[in-house]
């Protein structure tokens, strides 16, 4: 980026919101490497414009200006509102759960999960899922890196669940057919499909507990023909 103290802000803001706990200027500049005067007049400057919001001495925590920010641009953007209604329709349909999700800097970010609220989510907030527990990652690094180095990378991810041959395996579905599907020891299913838009990869699931959904070769058709209707509303 050409403009570094532009740079610096969004380093700022995307430490802040990332942050468990309120984030001290201290912190701040330890992961930055922001110097302590540049990062104080930043921090000021964006509790001014109400993206963060003081939480103690020295401390700053995201405001609703923030929040509203990232709530917008989901709302907003044309990829979630040409296939999240579809998604929904079709996951409503079939009695299953359905989902959306990009990443970004190494994160899982999800545009749509039809159980986002669920019974698994009791304090009413949106899930925050790891890549090595996300099919949609293995196959966004699949078709990122292809399947032998997108399965490596997987592995390698947090809380990754996969043993090197299962992953390697799917990752080879998804290279070779274009899809995965991946029946858990308990029964629980998981059908994904890549997409492309924008120049970058996407991943439209599938899933559900056993049972739910029927015959997985419906499922399995199902979800191609959701994500080929997608591919034509974006198209």
């Amino acid at each position: 980026m050409k403009n570094r103290l532009l740079e610096k802000t969004f380093r700022v803001l995307e430490l802040a919101a990332a942050a468990e706990e309120p984030v001290s200027l201290k912190q701040l500049g330890e992961m930055s490497g922001i110097p302590p005067s540049t990062l104080s007049r930043i921090a000021a400057d964006l509790v001014e414009a109400g993206y963060l919001v003081r939480s103690g001495p020295r401390r700053f925590e995201p405001a609703l200006g923030l929040i509203l920010l990232g709530q917008n641009a989901i709302f907003n953007s044309p990829l979630s509102r040409l296939a999240n209604p579809l998604i929904r329709s079709r996951a409503e349909a079939l009695g299953v759960n359905g989902a959306l999700a990009g990443m970004e800097n190494g994160q899982l970010v999800y545009l749509y999960r039809s159980d986002l609220y669920g019974p698994d989510q009791l304090n009413g907030m949106p899930c925050r899922v790891p890549p090595g527990c996300s099919y949609i990652a293995l196959a966004i690094l699949t078709m990122e890196s292809g399947a032998e180095a997108g399965a490596e990378q997987f592995l390698q991810q947090e809380s990754c669940r996969l043993t090197c041959e299962e992953a390697h395996h799917l990752a080879a579905s998804v290279a070779e057919h274009g899809y995965l599907h991946r029946v858990e020891v308990d029964g629980c299913w998981n059908i994904c499909l890549p997409i492309e838009y924008r120049h970058r990869f996407y991943g439209v699931s599938l899933y559900g507990r056993k049972g739910q959904g029927g015959n997985p070769d419906r499922l399995l058709f199902e979800a191609a023909l959701l994500t080929s209707r997608i591919r034509n509303a974006l198209s």
